[in-house]
């Protein structure tokens, strides 16, 4: 075990808060708040969160807004005023907010824009405007800091949402402990280093942008948040990405590969010293080999961590360590984790074989908001008494250098641009339109690597652009297929069950061709 010295996150950025008051902390267009500045508008927020919402220990603060000051002191006012945070894209349908926001029992719903939200399907959850939550005290007192509540170790930190297999969203429960341990590893052990310029580009759903936001205020670093239109455009997140000298990115391999065939990448990026990657499998293509044994200063990193553990395995990549092969290991483990590949039967298998990765140690969340599901995915460790495993479905094995090689899944879910898909979730919603009969969803990988999601369906549907527009009203859009197809019946294996692995099956005709746009919010 490794003492990170900290119970939670909120220390470390409170250390950073006394060393550098006049430092940036968060930059976006048109305005730079300091850590001073951003420790007084948080304390104001978990003021008033206490004062006119009573919010306490052991509460969920739902927040819709986008990534900036305001987002960023909203949720650190949220910790210190005792409560977990609950981020959701206002990019979301709001059936699916309002599908979160039932299933998470949050106590305050706060919104960029709260007119946008029909909150009537949740009775007794109070509203309030970010801005206003987030106004600097008029006063121009400091607000009193026994306005704080400090949360133990054991306190839920954060709730992220994901697809679920039962056709309704699912929310993970992650904890200060884990918050704080893989935040201190990041900023100590990791190799990323101190007072870096982090660009915050991942989708505030998605777990990746914890680490952007609270690796950036734990090391004294500055967060660099683009505007809404540069995160979905390669070309302008590059162009930002160079202007604003950003030193720390982290992008999925789908978006990589697009940086890397455009004339402008990551090669005009002088000050670009490490690239993360999380949520797909990384590859390091030829242009990928390229660019680092030409810029031997870059260091790829290849993370691996479901949210239910967040952090667990890390693997660095540099030219001059002659480390860089097309498909890495995800390498070695963050502090205070540990891994078990087990079989069928529940034993773990010998070195060299295939089995099961269950994952333990202070990153193993509290569970999902459905208790009901948390019991097949949380287990009992077998081998240490009183302690808990996730159980992840990947299958992996241990390498000769004791890296940890993931050989992919053992169920369905399918990855997207780095977020997680459960295909009976999209088929749920498929199922309800008139003349669909059966649907399934399903992954194809392109030639280049990244995944698309198709569906396959019998009967009589309705036109693919009318399918793509329902859907797009009721999920996110990764979850929307972008090619269809039309098929007498579904491939089933010899037992009856549908066989996912021959879709879309014999016959099958084209309903219609939607062009796979990358999206770099995603």
């Amino acid at each position: 075990m490794v003492d990170t010295g900290v119970s939670t996150v909120l220390d470390l950025i409170d250390r950073e808060v006394a060393a550098r008051p006049g430092a940036p902390a968060v930059r976006e267009p048109g305005r730079e708040t300091t850590y001073a500045e951003l420790d007084r508008l948080a304390d104001g927020v978990a003021a008033r969160l206490e004062r006119e919402f009573g919010i306490a220990r052991g509460d969920t603060v739902l927040i819709a807004a986008r990534a900036g000051a305001d987002f960023t002191a909203a949720v650190l006012g949220t910790l210190r005023a005792g409560a977990a945070y609950l981020p959701v894209d206002t990019a979301y349908p709001p059936e699916r907010i309002e599908q979160i926001l039932r299933a998470s029992s949050a106590g305050l719903l706060v919104l960029a824009d709260p007119g946008a939200l029909d909150t009537t399907s949740a009775p007794g959850t109070r509203v309030t405007d970010l801005a206003c939550l987030v106004a600097p005290d008029s006063a121009g007192d400091p607000v009193p800091a026994a306005v704080r509540r400090p949360p133990a170790p054991e306190d839920p930190a954060y709730v992220i949402f994901s697809s679920g297999s039962t056709g309704v969203p699912k929310g993970i429960v992650q904890t200060h402990r884990c918050l704080a341990n893989f935040i201190a590893w990041q900023v100590d052990g990791s190799g990323l280093g101190r007072g870096r310029r982090v660009l915050q580009v991942a989708p505030l759903t998605f777990d990746v942008s914890v680490q952007e936001m609270f690796y950036t205020l734990a090391s004294g670093g500055c967060l660099h948040v683009p505007e809404t239109h540069v995160r979905r455009d390669p070309r302008d997140l590059m162009d930002f990405v160079i202007a604003e000298r950003i030193e720390v990115v982290d992008f999925p391999q789908s978006l990589i590969d697009v940086v890397m065939t455009l004339p402008t990448n990551f090669e005009h990026a002088a000050d670009l010293r490490h690239i993360i990657s999380a949520g797909e499998t990384v590859r390091v293509t030829p242009a990928l080999e390229g660019l680092l044994t030409r810029r031997p200063e870059i260091t790829l990193h290849n993370h691996y961590g479901p949210a239910e553990n967040h952090m667990v395995a890390s693997h660095s990549m540099r030219a001059g360590d002659r480390n860089l092969e097309p498909r890495p290991p995800v390498g070695s483990l963050v502090w205070n984790t540990y891994i078990y590949l087990l079989d069928e039967q529940g034993a773990p298998v010998p070195d060299g074989e295939v089995g099961e990765v269950y994952i333990g140690g202070v990153g193993v969340a509290l569970g999902y908001t459905d208790p009901e599901l948390s019991g097949t995915a949380f287990v009992p460790d077998p081998f240490r008494p009183g302690a808990r495993l996730y159980r992840t479905r990947d299958r992996g094995v241990w390498r000769a250098d004791r890296t940890l090689q993931l050989l992919g899944r053992m169920d369905d879910l399918i990855k997207v641009r780095g977020n997680a898909v459960e295909p009976r979730e999209v088929e749920a919603r498929l199922a309800d339109f008139p003349g669909v009969r059966d649907a399934a969803a399903f992954a194809v990988v392109r030639a280049d690597g990244a995944v698309e999601l198709h569906a396959a369906l019998t009967g009589t549907p309705p036109p693919a652009p009318e399918l793509r527009r329902a859907l797009l009203a009721v999920l996110p859009d990764y979850m929307v297929p972008v090619r269809w197809w039309l098929v007498e019946g579904l491939p089933v294996s010899p037992n009856g069950k549908l066989d996912r692995k021959a879709l879309p099956g014999p016959g099958a005709q084209p309903l219609s061709l939607v062009p796979h746009h990358s999206n770099a919010s995603q």
